[in-house]
């Protein structure tokens, strides 16, 4: 069965503009079907930016981007690939414990990017293909579901409706919050320090085989990795160490607080000589946060399918295996091959479909939440076939467990998954329909 035409687009509106929400909006704008959606993307902060800090997009989420014409574009952003994914070394003198490759040879990659210049691309290709209206400064305070919608209530009273709204809003969505108040933030245990070296000024020669270099210490770690290319080309600066919440006075987990660089050299004075000369290369000022997650959520989809969550608001993770703007993505591509089947074919219901999201989303980003916080206690030596042991009775654990545990995320056939739930709920219909009890396409 066919699309049913309407006088008006489906109207969606995507609470938050980061990569989450945006994503969402240009999987939703290529899949649905030519003027059967009118989307508005709704941002609290007076603009749409990201900080400059990096993050990676492995091939499960550089391949879904490729699908919709971003992938030449996040290629040209990414910072240069030398086939390694990281080089794990000790924290005191750098000797190397194991080296992960990755094949960067292809036209689909991984990226490691910055947050900043990956947002300007997204931004860039919603007014280039006319894919949203966005709109800033509109904070959400509250959702009620009407008879045939959602309203939405801004923190200036101002209020909208749509027939299906998306929360992309971060870790302290008030829209989960509001239909899931009983799993608050929770301190994972961890702070983490960040900042930014462009490449001019690091050490040469370096002394490491790769820029993709994570130093393992006890009860801490420090990663860096190049993004941008050419004059912008940086190194990436990320040192985690494990903190009890009792000595974090009113640390918040904002991407804007900040911190002396004294106290990261301190956590980090232990650590080997080119750590330290790092170190010393960064600001007088430093970002500094501690990070947070929540226990899974029971659902993502709540009034009939018209209350959707994504990215963040649906299943915050801690960064350790950096996978999470990588979910975010594959919520959106799935969020929008659901949705382009919904208005297709015009014989099902928005909840059956929004379910098939769940579905095919929530087990894989589960436990992709799961094991990143497995993630942070192995890199830190923490990890519970390690209790007991010195550091160096962990190394060989440590080097037989990372080689593997991150191609079940990279190689996900997200699209094959899809099908098979698309295929379930497709026979279901059409069975009900020959029982005469289609369901009905409503805007």
């Amino acid at each position: 069965m066919g699309l049913k035409t309407s006088k008006r687009p489906f109207n969606i509106a995507i609470i938050g503009g980061g990569i989450a929400g945006l994503t969402t909006a240009l999987f939703l704008h290529h899949f649905c079907p030519p003027g059967s959606i009118e989307i508005n993307i709704y941002e609290q902060a007076e603009q749409y930016r990201e900080i400059g800090a990096g993050i990676n997009l492995g091939v499960n989420a550089t391949k879904l981007l490729h699908q919709i014409g971003l992938g030449d574009k996040i290629n040209a952003i990414a910072g240069s690939k030398d086939g390694v994914f990281f080089t794990l070394r000790r924290w005191d003198n750098s000797e190397e414990i194991t080296t992960i490759y990755s094949n960067d040879s292809g036209k689909i990659r991984q990226a490691a990017v910055s947050r900043a210049e990956l947002l300007q691309v997204l931004l860039d290709a919603i007014k280039e293909r006319k894919a949203a209206t966005l709109h800033t400064k509109k904070k959400c305070r509250s959702v009620t579901k009407t008879k045939s919608a959602i309203k939405i209530t801004f923190t200036d009273t101002t209020t909208t409706t749509s027939s299906l709204l998306i929360a992309a809003d971060g870790i302290h969505s008030p829209i989960r919050n509001q239909y899931l108040p009983h799993s608050p933030p929770l301190y994972s245990g961890k702070i983490v320090y960040r900042g930014l070296l462009p490449f001019s000024a690091l050490p040469t020669p370096w002394p490491i085989q790769s820029h993709h270099v994570m130093w393992i210490g006890p009860n801490k770690h420090l990663l860096v990795y190049p993004i941008s290319q050419g004059e912008t080309q940086t190194l990436n600066f990320v040192g985690c160490i494990t903190t009890p919440e009792e000595s974090l006075g009113d640390l918040k987990e904002s991407w804007s607080a900040t911190c002396p660089r004294a106290e990261l050299e301190r956590d980090f004075g232990d650590c080997d000589v080119i750590v330290q000369k790092l170190i010393r290369l960064l600001p007088e000022e430093v970002s500094k946060w501690k990070i947070n997650d929540r226990e899974a959520a029971e659902g993502w989809v709540f009034e009939q399918g018209r209350v959707v969550l994504v990215g963040d608001a649906g299943h915050p993770m801690v960064p350790h295996q950096s996978a999470g703007a990588g979910q975010a993505v594959e919520d959106g591509f799935v969020v929008g091959r659901a949705m382009g089947e919904f208005l297709r074919r015009g014989d099902g219901k928005l909840e059956e479909w929004m379910g098939v999201y769940e579905r095919v989303r929530m087990p894989r980003a589960n436990k992709v939440q799961e094991t990143s916080r497995g993630a942070g206690y192995l890199y830190q030596m923490q990890a519970e076939s390690m209790k007991g042991m010195s550091y160096d009775e962990s190394v060989p654990i440590l080097r037989d467990t990372v080689q593997e545990r991150m191609k079940w995320i990279w190689e996900e056939e997200l699209e094959g998954v899809f099908e098979e739930e698309r295929g379930r709920l497709v026979g279901k219909v059409e069975v009900e329909g020959g029982r005469g009890g289609g369901g009905c396409f409503c805007m």
